[in-house]
């Protein structure tokens, strides 16, 4: 029965709510006797509500088959009727025996003043939930074991949190202490090799975009230096609702000994190539071939970056420069007023400032013959100059001081740009908030004295290239390793350590030396010494008078040509160089034009054209098919590399309307 300090319970009007739930629910008196409970409470120890209420709620069946369920349902009450919510996994038992675990919670009902009148108690069955969490702890467990026995390492990522879970083995093949650090995905990153991150960043970032697994070799690198190959295994999870991954999981093992043999074989099958090369003559040459491929290679390498944006816009940037310059060419000879005509001068004097910025850009991505030539050096920096300049952040001052007197150098013109632009680039990285470079050439001549004082210098005449800056300096632990190949004290990622060693291996190859002097805090100069050459015999070229722009006859010619713009100006020229005109937008409308039965005397092509045929293919196809027609091709950027055939007529871009003239007359003749 209700204890009668408590408020009569009507049931009658809760009991259609609360019977269809299938959690346990009922009601409770704050000195524990129940007062009702709920049809899947009473089911499940097949009894009425008769037979229940009024007990204490730790004396009802519920509670019977397990004492320190009982014991946390007393704390329990006796926190309810403080105000206090509790929450436990209980174990509760029917009458059979059968026991089921329940997370069970009891909350305190208050009335209208705010004091406690009744508690409420609620059980929601979680039996099989433990049984699947058991079984997910024994298959985890399983799979730990089998990790453990493979020595992999496995871990888990949060995408939204970008929380990081390893296992043990996880941290050893990183060389990651556990709990050292906050765990997440820059902390993977940061063990991993510097020349690998982009790779590896990469790779994980278009798995998550594509939704797809993935698999990568990378290196990490433990914190004594050591360096250790791992393979890893990637695939997103837990999707969300438009199908995006939330989560990744994955894992990694350890493939350095692997590495190593695949790296034994490959110094055993050098070894073996190297007894064959002293046996042979002809496996020698193949070596030195070899070698010059490799040079080759290092050199596009060097400049790749240069490269790859001078050949990507050299072709479109000088068809603009032949748009204008050809339509200013056009425009002046209809001009009367000299005052137009001389902007319209000034403007071609542009495009032609223009397209020697273009060829200036292009020297620097040409792969350059290492052949030694007489070179001025004073031209040569002159020549670079703008160059370098646009390369120095805003705060940097670029100055020079040049000797006229300066000695010719015999050097490789090539090499001799590249070790001027190692120098400035090392200069302005040396200078982090900026300061002033200095260039100075000038002459230098060393006696049997001077070895005394230094035996690294060499007697005999020199052209000296001084680069200095106000830096930071060297200390001299540093300078004496400046030169030392792979060496650098720039941040990883941020410098190759070639920078110094290519100049000293320039400067060697030429049989001159090089010479540092630093001091931190002020600065330093890299002194570069090449020898001097035999100035060559000077030669009078007589200026070449101006010839009178030579006209057509009528000739038929067919350009080709796939910007309309370019096409519409070429044939404007033509035309009023006395040529009569047929026009094709590619190769192949310009094959059938011609197989047609066009009277065309000479072809005028691009050389660079959307589609797998160029310029080149349609000379080829001329000279097969018809023989007589004359060919003059152009373009803005070139290689002779792409055809064997170096006898064509190539006429670059921009050109004057004097230069077409030239080349269609000679073309023609």
């Amino acid at each position: 029965m209700a204890s009668s300090k408590n408020p009569k319970f009507d049931s009658s009007k809760t009991r259609e709510i609360y019977d269809v739930v299938q959690s346990f629910i009922g009601l409770i008196s704050t000195d524990g006797i129940l007062l009702d409970a709920n049809k899947s409470a009473l089911d499940f120890i097949d009894a009425d509500l008769e037979d229940v209420i009024g007990m204490p709620f730790w004396d009802t069946p519920w509670w019977l088959g397990c004492e320190v369920s009982r014991t946390a349902l007393k704390e329990a009450i006796r926190r309810g009727v403080s105000g206090e919510v509790s929450r436990f996994e209980a174990q509760l038992a029917n009458r059979e025996g059968r026991t089921i675990h329940a997370d069970f919670s009891l909350s305190p009902i208050r009335n209208d003043a705010g004091e406690v009148i009744f508690l409420a108690p609620e059980a929601r069955d979680i039996t099989e939930i433990r049984k699947s969490r058991a079984a997910l702890l024994e298959t985890k467990a399983r799979l730990g074991l089998a990790y453990d026995a493979a020595d992999i390492g496995a871990w888990d990522l949060d995408l939204k949190t970008k929380d990081l879970y390893w296992n043990d083995q996880q941290f050893r093949l990183f060389d990651v202490p556990r709990g050292s650090e906050k765990l997440d995905f820059e902390t993977a990153i940061a063990r991993v090799h510097p020349d690998d991150v982009d790779r590896v960043v990469k790779t994980t970032l278009s798995a998550i975009r594509d939704n797809r697994p993935y698999r990568d070799e990378f290196r990490v690198v433990h914190r004594n230096g050591e360096v250790r190959w791992l393979v890893g295994h990637g695939r997103p999870l837990r999707h969300d609702s438009d199908g995006k991954p939330q989560a990744m999981t994955g894992i990694n093992y350890d493939i350095t000994e692997r590495k190593a043999a695949e790296l034994q074989l490959a110094s055993v099958n050098e070894e073996l190539e190297a007894r064959v090369a002293e046996r042979t003559h002809e496996l020698e040459r193949e070596m030195q071939e070899r070698q010059r491929a490799r040079e080759a290679l290092a050199h596009s390498q060097r400049l790749e970056a240069v490269g790859q944006l001078a050949g990507g816009v050299a072709h479109d940037f000088n068809n603009l420069l032949t748009i204008i310059g050809g339509n200013l060419e056009l425009i002046a000879a209809k001009l009367s007023d000299p005052r137009l005509a001389g902007m319209i001068e000034d403007a071609q004097s542009a495009v032609e400032a223009g397209a020697n910025l273009n060829m200036r850009l292009l020297s620097f991505a040409q792969k350059r013959a290492h052949n030694a030539a007489n070179i001025s050096i004073n031209e040569k920096v002159e020549f670079v100059r703008s160059f370098l300049a646009r390369t120095l952040d805003e705060n940097i001052v670029l100055i020079t001081e040049l000797d006229s007197d300066t000695y010719t150098a015999f050097v490789d013109p090539g090499e001799f740009d590249s070790a001027l632009l190692n120098l400035v680039i090392n200069a302005r990285d040396a200078m982090p908030s900026g300061g002033e470079i200095r260039i100075v050439t000038g002459n230098k001549t060393f006696d049997c004295d001077d070895l005394k004082s230094d035996p690294s210098l060499k007697t005999g005449r020199y052209v000296r290239l001084s680069v200095s800056d106000t830096g930071i300096g060297m200390s001299r632990g540093i300078l004496e390793q400046a030169m030392t190949p792979f060496f650098t004290t720039k941040e990883i990622g941020k410098g190759s350590g070639l920078g110094l060693s290519s100049v000293f291996g320039f400067a060697k190859q030429s049989g001159g030396f090089v010479t540092i002097e630093s001091r931190e805090g002020i600065g330093t100069t890299v002194s570069v010494y090449l020898p001097c050459a035999d100035p060559p015999p000077i030669e009078t070229v007589p200026a070449a008078s101006k010839a009178q722009m030579p006209f057509g006859q009528r000739e038929v010619v067919l350009a080709v040509e796939d910007d309309e713009a370019v096409l519409k100006l070429t044939r404007q020229r033509l035309q009023a160089l006395g040529y009569s005109v047929l026009e094709a937008k590619g190769v192949a409308e310009a094959i059938e034009t011609l197989e047609s039965g066009s009277p065309a005397s000479l072809v005028f092509s691009d050389i660079k054209m959307p589609g797998a045929l160029t310029g080149y293919d349609l000379a080829a196809w001329i000279k097969e098919h018809r023989p007589h027609i004359r060919i003059l091709l152009t373009s803005g950027y070139f290689e002779f590399s792409e055809v064997d055939d170096h006898s064509l007529d190539i006429l670059g871009k921009p050109y004057s309307i004097n230069d077409l003239a030239s080349s269609l007359k000679d073309a023609l003749r």
